[in-house]
């Protein structure tokens, strides 16, 4: 069920204003049992040479301008939840500009949005964490346009704001008695997690295997997003968790940010498309914003990085 920007979910409320005083870190979570293989790269997206249907538009034609219709209308997005506060943004300008525009998002995992828009959701416009999941509804017949990446993002390692368990880097993830917090594999972020700690333990001079079972050892939850995982360290119920750098940049205060190398964090693409059976005219102009100026801009200011020129 799409939920209106208006209604704000309770764990959003305790991110936003943190415990009450005296009540100290919230619980400590169980091991999780987590295990997991050094998985291949994640899917890019392919280029029109290929000739495949998901093949990324050209550069003139991601430069088309915005032209929304006169009258208005309603336009649901399905995006991930990685996107959410620059999207909200984004929402905020577009309906200022544009009175009889209402925009209504549905942000959660690719995963979870690729099924729902399976099981007959309704939308028109639906903005991936990865290439793979774009894939995947494509695949399954609920893309109607050729998708195009819009922006980037990289992985960093969060903890919360007092750091208790000491993390000064990378390495510090297969400490013994560490507790961490990623989300689940075929999320978009727990995929690229994944991926990052194989690259750190390909760069270690230790046992590369022992450093990733280490790792893995050390997972206490697997979230359904990437803003639950965020969520999970405000609250002091983990050590140290990996979200994309914008979601560690809108915690804010809450979190601390520790940097993974570039030589061994993941670039993330994020592609967009219209949906089958929504409103072609608000979605194409939807996705030409977000492709310009102004909503590049707007990504950017909220931690993300430009798209590949």
């Amino acid at each position: 069920m799409i939920a209106p920007r208006s209604v704000v979910m309770l764990a959003a409320v305790i991110a936003a204003f943190g415990l009450l005083p005296g009540t100290g870190p919230g619980p400590r979570l169980a091991p999780a049992q987590a295990s997991f293989d050094c998985p291949a790269p994640a899917l890019p997206v392919v280029t029109p040479a290929t000739g495949s249907p998901a093949a990324e538009p050209t550069a003139p034609a991601a430069a088309t301008p915005a032209a929304f219709p006169e009258e208005g209308g309603d336009l649901t997005v399905f995006a991930a939840a990685s996107l959410t506060d620059a999207f909200e943004q984004i929402a905020t300008d577009l309906e200022s500009a544009h009175p009889d525009l209402g925009i209504e998002f549905n942000f959660a995992g690719s995963q979870a949005l690729v099924t729902q828009l399976g099981e007959g959701a309704a939308a028109d416009v639906f903005a991936s964490a990865n290439a793979t999941q774009m894939h995947a509804a494509i695949d399954q017949g609920s893309i109607s346009g050729e998708p195009v990446t819009f922006v980037q993002n990289r992985l960093a390692i969060v903890v919360p704001s007092d750091n208790p368990a000491g993390l000064d880097g990378p390495e510090d993830l297969a400490r013994e008695d560490l507790q961490l917090v990623l989300a689940q594999a075929e999320v978009p972020v727990g995929l690229y997690a994944r991926e990052a700690v194989c690259n750190m333990s390909e760069a270690t001079t230790a046992d590369g295997e022992g450093f990733v079972a280490a790792v893995a050892a050390n997972v206490v939850s697997e979230e359904e997003d990437v803003r639950d995982v965020l969520t999970r360290v405000q609250l002091g119920e983990a050590d140290a968790g990996i979200v994309y750098v914008s979601d560690a940049a809108a915690a804010g205060d809450d979190v601390e940010l520790i940097e993974i190398p570039d030589d061994v964090n993941v670039v993330a693409s994020y592609p967009i498309a219209p949906v089958a059976g929504g409103d072609t005219a608000l979605a194409q102009a939807f996705i030409a914003y977000v492709l310009g100026e102004d909503g590049q801009e707007t990504l950017q200011n909220f931690g993300f990085e430009p798209r590949p020129s």
